[in-house]
Formats: C-alpha cells, structure tokens, sequence
C-alpha cells in the first residue's frame, strides 16, 4: 500500500496512549475511528482528545478554529471488526500481554483488507511473532511516546519479513502528520529510549536511594546540563565533542563504582507500596496535591510545547554519519 492509498485509520484501544494518537492522526487530516470496549472508556477518550485541542490552541500550535473540524475526523466504536473492515492502517495499543495480542491480530486478520497496514504500540513485545504470518510483511511497530500529540518521536521497528514498501509507507505517513519517525532495523526489547531510560533509571534509584542527593537536586542537575546539550548532540555525537579518545579512558577509569542490578530499589517500591504512585495519585517523588490531575497535566503539556518550539530545529539539523 502506498502512501496516497490511505485514507481511513483505526486505532484499537482508548487507553493512555489511544486518544492522543486518534488526535495526531486527526489533526494530519485523517479520518480516525477510536474503538474501545466499553462507551465509557470513549466519552473519557473524547474529552481527552478535546482538552488536548485546547491546550495546542492556547499554545498555537493550532488555531482555535481547527478544533472542530479536527473533533469531526475522530468517530468512536465498539466494534473492532466495523473499524478494522474499513481501514487502511489499523494501529494497536491495547494491553501489553502476549495473548490479548494474539487473539486481536488474528481478529484483524480475519476482517481487515488484504493490503491494509498493521502497526503496533507495543514498548516490549515482539509483535512479529503473534502477527499471522500472512500479514507480517505488512507490519510494524510504531511506538509513540507520551504525551503522544505534543511528543515528535514514533519508533519504527522493522523486522525481516517487512517489506521495503510498507516501511517506506509508514515513515512517510509518520512524516505527514508531523512526528518525527526513526527506524529500527531489527527488533530489540524496549526499542531504543525505553532501553536508554532504564539504565538512566538504574543510575537514578542507586543515587537516591544511597543518600548521596535528593530529587529536586538530581532534576536540577539534569535540566541544567545533559538535557539541553542532548537537545543539539543527542547521545552519540556529544562522544565526537567529548573526544573519542577521552570517552575511551573514562569507560576504564578504575574505583567508579557503577550501579548494581537492582529491580526493587527501595527510592522508588517504598513509595509504590504507600500508594505514592505519582502525578495519579497526587503524590510521588514530589507533591502535586496543589493542583487537580488535568492542571498537572496541563502544566507539563504547555512546557513540553515551549521547550520543543524552542529546540525544534534541532531536528532538521542531521549530521552526517562518518563512513
């Protein structure tokens, strides 16, 4: 399929991630069916799709006069089997268990168009093993990150039975509404910044938890250097910067004490099991009971918008790969 012949998409699953994908679609000009199990679940989806509108108009990044028409390329179902009949790409971001995918792929496959593109949300599952094998080379992992609507980046997995064209497809469908799309050549676990965020995470727990800073401080820290440097040099080019040389001796500085393999680090379970669960819950690493959930939430979103208008041409400005 190529990139003129999509028209409709289906996104199977109101979840987190569903409405702002739905919205991103949406706002690219596509007519987008959401589809969730319960009504509940898509009234939630629509006033999430609508407050989200509203906070990219504040921040123009739409007028306020797109909102409606926007709203009106979004329909919500119940039906998996009606949405999938219809669509040319049908994207799936239901629960991250093996066999609840299983059983979804093969639905879709007994209903969705020969030709049509299937793409999964999936963060850790290796979707080309559950998909039928007569679709696999129409499928990809496409993992958004959230907030999906304001966030650029979609990861794009492909694996071996791909073909050329519905990669090809995929990233220009990606690059239309305005994410920035990169590709995977093979699948990994975690794909690429979910990896880089768990040994971020190892480093975290293991400063916390040995009382050798506080949160606040370790933010401070990291908002002051590495994330706006990453923002120019990413995490490969800054070495170039560093000297090669140099990040060569630094990797066998003797008596660094690196991070033990710790899945339970007592920073962060101490706190899951007082219910301290984060912004949900109105309290986590730091205190958000001042705020109701959507304010919090607004609040990230509107930064979020302002730090990216502000580094955006860091993502037109590629280096060129030493051969």
């Amino acid at each position: 399929m190529k990139l003129e012949d999509i028209k409709k998409i289906a996104i199977i699953g109101s979840g987190t991630m569903g409405p702002g994908i739905a919205l991103d679609f949406a706002k690219g000009g596509y007519d987008v069916t959401l589809v969730a199990r319960r009504q509940a679940s898509l009234d939630q989806a629509a006033a999430i799709i609508h407050e989200n509108l509203l906070t990219l108009a504040k921040n123009d990044v739409i007028k306020q006069g797109d909102i409606a028409p926007i709203e009106a390329r979004v329909s919500y179902g119940l039906s998996i089997e009606d949405a999938a009949r219809v669509a040319d790409f049908i994207i799936e971001c239901i629960n991250e268990k093996k066999d609840l995918k299983i059983e979804l792929f093969n639905l879709l496959d007994s209903v969705a168009k020969p030709d049509a593109l299937f793409g999964s949300n999936t963060s850790y599952l290796n979707v080309f093993e559950l998909v039928p094998e007569r679709r696999a080379a129409n499928t990809v992992i496409a993992h958004w990150f959230a907030p999906p609507h304001i966030l650029p980046l979609v990861e794009v997995v492909r694996a071996e039975p791909v073909s050329k064209a519905t990669e090809e497809t995929v990233l220009a469908l990606l690059r239309k509404i305005g994410k920035t799309p990169i590709l995977m050549q093979k699948y990994v676990p975690g794909h690429v910044v979910n990896r880089l965020q768990r040994i971020i995470g190892r480093e975290v727990f293991y400063l916390l938890d040995n009382g050798f800073i506080t949160a606040d401080q370790l933010d401070l820290a990291v908002k002051a250097s590495i994330a706006p440097r990453m923002c120019t040099l990413g995490v490969v080019q800054r070495y170039d910067f560093t000297g090669l040389d140099l990040s060569a001796g630094n990797l066998r500085l003797a008596g660094y004490p690196e991070p033990p393999l710790d899945n339970a680090p007592v920073s962060l379970v101490s706190k899951v099991e007082k219910g301290d669960l984060g912004v949900k819950s109105g309290k986590g690493f730091f205190d958000y009971t001042d705020k109701t959930l959507e304010q919090n939430l607004a609040k990230r979103d509107d930064d979020l918008i302002r730090v990216l208008k502000a580094t955006e041409f860091a993502l037109h400005d590629e280096p060129k790969l030493a051969k």
